[in-house]
């Protein structure tokens, strides 16, 4: 069961850049450096120890590793694990990962982290990191290996690295959600690429540019009704689409939209046992909602949890609905999942990757 608590979500549209560096070493050319390696979501706190079990910790954990919205169990925004700059020395391959937040108390000259900040940002900057109290956030790019990220986020003390943990958390959470995105998507489309004939199903039948990955089939194709999905012995990932007449501000209401996706589920969605159907369960557990433009559409989203009536399936859902305004159409994009005993996350992520492809030929971008 889901606990009602406050979610942090990640899809902020309006953000405040950090400050951004390229610290590569002149002493190592970028073309003899190994590929970063991990997976998405994988983030290494990079600090000294007695930063690492303070209460910083606390704050940490309360920010990036607060519940991804909405699962039907607990997952973390992000996977955090903690090393100090020597854990990186007596073992170098931990150098050549994806993603880091390194965080340094510029009051303390004696600390290794805030040695790697003063030497990696220079004097200059480094000065300014002790005077500036507006100045606590940089990022550098390919430090040890390509295709890697630290965020640099320092402070005089640690109430204000404290501070500046919190202050900067949704610009870090964005900027590594950037970061991951190549990565994410050479997860969904693979090796096969897209699927041309889904696609040509999508501007067909609904004016839709989206690609859909290789590995999808199709489930069902019925007038203004069409369902993909990916099945293997783990997961089923699943996208709906269907199109209504534009006809009011209304239609992006929560309320229609959950309604939307009772009637196709209940039409629709069926399972083995009798009089079995899919429906949306807006309760007693959360459902969120949020809006912004995305491809230069006018998008409202919604995710929730989804169940079946006279059955115990269930899972996340996330709702699209998305303003066709030259057409005076609305495209409603449903995505779910189904993966019994399994993390549903980076399912759900997959789902919203593919989703965010979605443009209309005659709006720009």
């Amino acid at each position: 069961m889901l606990q009602h608590k406050k979610y942090l979500y990640l899809a902020i549209v309006t953000i405040i850049s950090l400050g951004s560096c390229n610290l590569t070493s002149e002493n190592h050319p970028l073309a003899k450096r190994p590929t970063a390696f991990g997976r998405i979501n994988d983030v290494v706190i990079l600090t000294d120890a007695a930063i690492a079990e303070s209460t910083i910790k606390d704050t940490i954990s309360a920010y990036f590793e607060a519940p991804y919205p909405v699962l039907t169990a607990d997952e973390p925004l992000f996977d955090i694990r903690y090393m100090t700059p020597t854990d990186l020395e007596i073992k170098p391959l931990r150098k050549e990962l994806r993603t880091y937040i390194l965080l340094a108390d510029v009051s303390d000259t004696t600390l290794t982290a805030t040695k790697m900040l003063r030497d990696d940002l220079g004097e200059e900057r480094f000065h300014k990191a002790q005077t500036d109290t507006t100045f606590t956030t940089m990022v550098g790019n390919d430090k040890w290996a390509k295709d890697q990220m630290i965020v640099y986020v320092f402070a005089d003390g640690r109430p204000r690295l404290t501070k500046a943990i919190r202050d900067n958390f949704p610009n870090i959470a964005k900027k590594i959600n950037q970061h991951d995105k190549k990565n994410l998507s050479a997860t969904v489309y693979g090796i096969k690429n897209d699927n041309r004939e889904l696609e040509k199903i999508t501007l067909d039948s609904f004016g839709l540019n989206i690609k859909i990955p290789g590995l999808y089939q199709l489930a069902m194709n019925q007038p203004n009704f069409l369902w993909m999905r990916l099945d293997d012995k783990e997961m089923n990932q699943s996208i709906v689409i269907q199109k209504f007449p534009y006809i009011n501000k209304d239609q992006f209401s929560m309320s229609n939209i959950i309604k939307m996706r009772n009637e196709y589920g209940k039409q629709y969605i069926k399972t083995s046992s009798a009089d079995a159907y899919m429906t949306t369960n807006d309760e007693d557990l959360p459902t969120l909602e949020y809006t912004y433009i995305n491809n230069g559409i006018y998008t409202k989203e919604v995710r929730g949890i989804w169940e079946t009536v006279n059955d115990f399936m269930g899972g996340p859902f996330v709702s699209y609905l998305l303003l066709n305004e030259p057409k005076g159409e609305v495209v409603f994009i449903d995505v779910f999942v189904y993966a019994p005993g399994k993390d549903k996350r980076d399912y759900v992520q997959q789902l919203d990757c593919i989703v965010k492809t979605a443009s209309f030929p005659d709006v720009k971008k």
